[in-house]
């Protein structure tokens, strides 16, 4: 209804428009309706007025035959014929604008109508406007024709986008070779292999694959991506969205060299999601892509992570959390990423990943004597002389009961720089260790190889050794303690303050490991027992330090025995751990401590100058974050506390649950400084694992096969593979309405 307005009762009244109708207009005032209105009509000068009787000529049998052309105009007091004003032709030389500006002589109105009915002026402008209905049936029949043309083709792209969903969900190839001459059906890929089985069994695909005048099919590999990069930037947009409708977020970043030896950075966004009306919070990290990088200083990866969150439309003055790697270009205090980031924004805290500290923690451990490293080279030749050869390893996996196919525990490699690998490889070792045995004594024996009789010798006696099993006693131990900290610091929804909980946990746990000397030991004197070893440990040529000019004599060095083991091998290793843990873990601590005042432990146990004390310093730190009124809100929050039910209280053990018991309570506008304190502190990163598992997909992603896919894809397939739990809600219809839009078609698709 273009040109009408249609706030007015009769928008179409010849009142309303002077001078000549416009094309369009004309179809507003047909597709609206004419100007009939039924009231009392205002009565002339002789007490006259038009009738609603003069919109029908009656026959003599009676019937009512209604007057098409003929309306009444409130605001001219006349009476019209719409088919002259809209359609008569006005160069007729016998042309009249005598029913068309209109008529009011009410008493001779009958003689008029009857005559203006039969001039050929009028005749005319009905056929006109006749054929105007006629066209707007063909433009219905068109529309029609185009709506059912458009439905076609989204059912196309409807089949497309779930093609692509699951191929890209299981890692999966979509192109092929199509670019390459030969068999199409040879060299084509996995997505056009797809639709022809679904062509199989769904008649509409089959119709499109065999319908030769079908030249546009939309199955090319540039729709491919041009479908991927916009499922992709709805999955961005719908986590763009969420984390604005947060207040905070953290990041976190992590580079890794991909087939190509491109450097590609994983940036990952964490935040606290919030749901007042369901009563939910959910801390989530959410991928939003890899970007390749050049160069590798620290002002190139700030200068990348301000671009990024630029473009996705994010302040940065809305970090508080950051998350990397000890490597000195993200961690420098002075010329590092964190510290650009903090000198743009002062509240966006660091934090080591503590997956990475734990590591460190490892690693300096097994460097403590040269009988630890010793070790852990023999257990890596173990595997390598098992690992290298096809038979004795399946004589390994299989064992005696290698006719019943009955498959074992097998060895693990030693990795270097994941000491996760190191507990599987220590542990798997502790638990075939006879069998490990065996196999070593019986390669020895019939083996004709002499390489292979020789290393299988070698290791037995290095295998056979009271030392060697007492060490591999004590590192399993230690490596199983530490190994359940760091699979639970991987999880999104631990906190700084759970991971402080679980250090503290492990530190007690080695305090009990070291002062139970006695229990290793005995456990390993008892797996030596289960294969008869007497070996006693290493023994050496006594060594003596070097003599200096004004020594008497030369100083004994004591060579490791089962006597001095415990203090030249065992109390090192676990000292060096405590000691890595407590200052490796010092800046997580301080972390903690200045959130400490929200625990609720704290809030009921500590008087109130503590909790006065440390809110002033966090309004003090969080002055853009929390208003004064935080110190009365946790002043009241102690009272709160303290009356309500002990069994509430007893789930009340840190600040994640003080959080979520202020949103389920619907205590959030009486605590919300409270409540925005809790959720700054659970935004603040614990690990990198998000990143850490980003490049395990970029692994399935873009391997060996796949060496040539290009950046944006890589993108959009990365994206669509690990938020996973978005794309399978994503609009389909939506996907497609966007696809259409986006790009000038030869198609209707809307």
């Amino acid at each position: 209804f273009g040109g009408l307005n249609l706030t007015l009762k009769y928008p179409t009244d010849r009142g309303h428009f002077e001078g000549e109708v416009c094309t369009s207009l004309k179809k507003s005032i047909l597709l609206f309706g004419q100007c009939k209105p039924s009231i009392k009509f205002p009565r002339n000068h002789v007490n006259r007025c038009f009738s609603t009787g003069y919109y029908y000529i009656t026959t003599k049998t009676g019937i009512k035959i209604p007057r098409q052309w003929l309306c009444y105009s409130l605001i001219l007091d006349k009476a019209y014929c719409e088919f002259c004003w809209l359609f008569a032709n006005r160069q007729y030389e016998h042309f009249k604008y005598e029913w068309i500006s209109g008529v009011d002589d009410w008493q001779h109105l009958s003689q008029q109508i009857s005559k203006h009915e039969n001039s050929i002026q009028h005749i005319n402008a009905t056929e006109i406007r006749r054929y105007w209905e006629k066209n707007k049936t063909l433009d219905t029949d068109l529309e029609k024709q185009i709506s059912e043309e458009a439905e076609y083709w989204r059912n196309v792209l409807r089949r497309v986008i779930h093609v692509i969903l699951t191929l890209t969900s299981g890692n999966t190839a979509l192109r092929g070779n199509e670019g390459k001459k030969g068999n199409l059906q040879e060299i084509e890929g996995n997505f056009m292999r797809t639709i022809r089985l679904l062509a199989k069994f769904d008649p509409f695909v089959h119709n499109l694959l065999n319908d030769s005048k079908k030249h546009v099919k939309y199955l090319s590999w540039k729709i491919q991506d041009e479908l991927i990069e916009i499922l992709a930037s709805d999955v961005l947009n719908s986590i763009c969205d969420e984390v604005k409708k947060c207040s905070w977020f953290s990041i976190i970043l992590d580079s890794t060299q991909d087939i190509t030896k491109i450097d590609q950075v994983s940036v990952i966004i964490r935040y606290v999601f919030v749901e007042y009306e369901n009563h939910t919070l959910d801390i989530r990290e959410s991928f939003l892509g890899f970007f390749a990088l050049q160069n590798h200083g620290s002002s190139d990866y700030a200068e990348l992570l301000l671009k990024i969150l630029t473009k996705f439309g994010l302040d940065i003055k809305k970090c508080r959390g950051q998350g990397y790697d000890g490597a000195s270009v993200m961690s420098g205090a002075h010329f590092g990423v964190q510290k650009r980031i903090i000198n743009i924004v002062p509240t966006a805290l660091y934090v080591h990943c503590c997956a990475h500290n734990l590591n460190l923690v490892i690693s300096d451990a097994a460097k403590t004597s040269q009988k630890i490293v010793s070790f852990f080279s023999i257990v890596q030749d173990v595997f390598n002389f098992f690992g290298s050869s096809a038979p004795r390893w399946a004589l390994l996996a299989l064992g005696d009961e290698q006719a019943c196919k009955v498959s074992k525990k097998t060895l693990k490699k030693v990795c270097p720089t994941r000491w996760e690998a190191r507990h599987d490889a220590v542990f798997s070792l502790q638990e075939r260790f006879i069998d490990v045995v065996k196999c070593l004594t019986k390669i020895s024996l019939t083996t004709k190889k002499t390489d292979e009789r020789n290393s299988s010798l070698t290791l037995k006696k290095k295998l056979e050794s009271s030392e060697f099993i007492l060490i591999l006693c004590l590192w399993e131990n230690i490596l199983r303690i530490l190994n359940v900290v760091s699979k639970l610091l991987q999880g999104v929804n631990y906190s700084i303050e759970m991971a402080s909980t679980l250090m503290n946990q492990s530190i007690s746990q080695i305090n009990e490991l070291r002062n139970n000397y006695d229990g290793i030991l005995s456990k390993s004197k008892e797996l030596c027992a289960k294969w008869n070893i007497t070996v006693p440990f290493h023994l050496v040529r006594k060594q003596f330090a070097n003599k200096r000019f004004d020594d008497f004599d030369g100083d004994f060095r004591l060579d490791i025995n089962e006597e001095n083991f415990k203090i030249k091998v065992f109390l090192p290793v676990l000292d060096t751990i405590l000691f890595q843990i407590h200052s490796r873990f010092e800046g997580m601590v301080t972390i903690v401590n200045n959130f400490k005042f929200l625990s609720p432990l704290t809030i009921i146990e500590q008087n109130e100058d503590y909790i006065i004390k440390s809110s002033y310093d966090f309004i003090n730190l969080y002055t853009e974050d929390v208003s004064c009124d935080l110190t009365r809100q946790l002043l009241c929050l102690k009272l709160h506390i303290t009356k309500i039910d002990k069994t509430i209280i007893s789930e009340l053990k840190t600040i994640q649950n003080l959080a979520f018991y202020i949103i389920d309570m619907d205590l959030s506008t009486s605590f919300p400084d409270v409540l925005a304190a809790c959720l700054i502190f659970l935004t603040i990163p614990v690990t990198v694992a998000s990143a850490e598992r980003s490049f395990s997909k970029l692994k399935l992603i873009k391997n060996y096969l796949r060496n040539s896919i290009g950046q944006e894809r890589l993108c959009g397939i990365s994206i669509l593979n690990i938020e996973r739990r978005r794309t399978s809600d994503i609009d389909i219809e939506k996907i497609i309405d966007n696809f259409a839009y986006a790009k000038a078609r030869k198609k209707q698709f809307c």
